[in-house]
Order: C-alpha cells, then sequence, then structure tokens
C-alpha cells in the first residue's frame, strides 16, 4: 500500500494537510481499512481537530481492536483534558498488551491529575516492565505536557513534579 507509506512519510514530515488529503482520498474507496483511519485520526491529532481525531480512532477501533489505537485515542483525550475517557482508553490497550510500558505510564499520568493514589501503582509497574522508555517519558512529561500550559497553576504543576521525582 504505497499511498499508505505516502501517507506515513507526510506525517513524518509534518506535513499534516497534505497527509490528511491523501487518507481521505485513500478512505473513499477502503473505508473497512482500519490502518487508514487510525492514521487519519493521528494526523487530527496533530492538527487538534479532537473531535474528528475521536471520530477516525473509533472507526479504526470498530474494524479492529489494537493497542497502538488505543493508546494514540487516549493521547487525545488526555490532550483535551478529558482524563476518565483517556483512562478508559489506556485501560484498554493494556488489556491487549500487558506488559506495555507506555499506556501503564500515561495511567500512571492521568491517575496523578486526579490525585489518585494508585498513580504510582502504575508508573512503578511501568519503570519495571521497561525502565529506560519510562524514565525519557517521565523527563519529557512536564515540560511536554504542563510546561507552558497556563490553565494549570503554578502549585499543581510543583505539586505533579514532587510526585513524579518521587516515583522516579
Amino acid at each position: 500500500m504505497a499511498e499508505a507509506d505516502k501517507a506515513r512519510e507526510y506525517l513524518a514530515k509534518g506535513r499534516y494537510r497534505e497527509a490528511g488529503e491523501l487518507l481521505d482520498q485513500m478512505l473513499i474507496s477502503s473505508k473497512d481499512d482500519d490502518e487508514l483511519w487510525y492514521l487519519r485520526g493521528v494526523v487530527s491529532l496533530k492538527l487538534k481537530s479532537y473531535d474528528a481525531a475521536n471520530e477516525s480512532f473509533e472507526r479504526a477501533l470498530s474494524i479492529r481492536r489494537k493497542a497502538e489505537y488505543f493508546r494514540t485515542q487516549g493521547m487525545a483525550f488526555l490532550e483535551m483534558f478529558e482524563i476518565e475517557d483517556a483512562i478508559h482508553a489506556f485501560e484498554s490497550a493494556s488489556k491487549l498488551e500487558p506488559r506495555d510500558a507506555v499506556s501503564r505510564f500515561f495511567l500512571g499520568v492521568c491517575f496523578m491529575m486526579m490525585d489518585d493514589p494508585r498513580s504510582a501503582d502504575h508508573l512503578r509497574e511501568a519503570i519495571a516492565l521497561d525502565p529506560k522508555r519510562t524514565k525519557s517519558l517521565l523527563s519529557n512529561f512536564y515540560s511536554v505536557m504542563f510546561g507552558k500550559d497556563k490553565r494549570i497553576s503554578e502549585a499543581q504543576k510543583k505539586m505533579m513534579m514532587d510526585k513524579i521525582g518521587a516515583i522516579a
């Protein structure tokens, strides 16, 4: 499927609109291709079109349930601060791939945002499953997700960093 590879190439280069246009054309004749719907969801997520992203992920998941699809859908929910939906997506990914440190990490993040003590358990489990990957995620987490977000108070940011530091 050379066109899907071209869409992936556009995504990798940050050419999201071109990737979206190509995927839209492909989906006209391949409505039952879960990977195309997934890629369309990724494009929409990159363009911050969250409703379209979620719709595309749901279409992909209705065709084939894959942990990767749930993880990325969870990321979309997390970006929208729809934490309970994100938890559900990451839990679904974890059920499909129980040894997935990334889903465990983001479950920990979601529970941390809810000030739920289950956060530490998920983060420790992620570290146990893949210490290098989890520590990399931890080191990037704060700056990517919250460092510049004005919706979160400095006190909340400090609390999150303190919790991350205590676990890592």
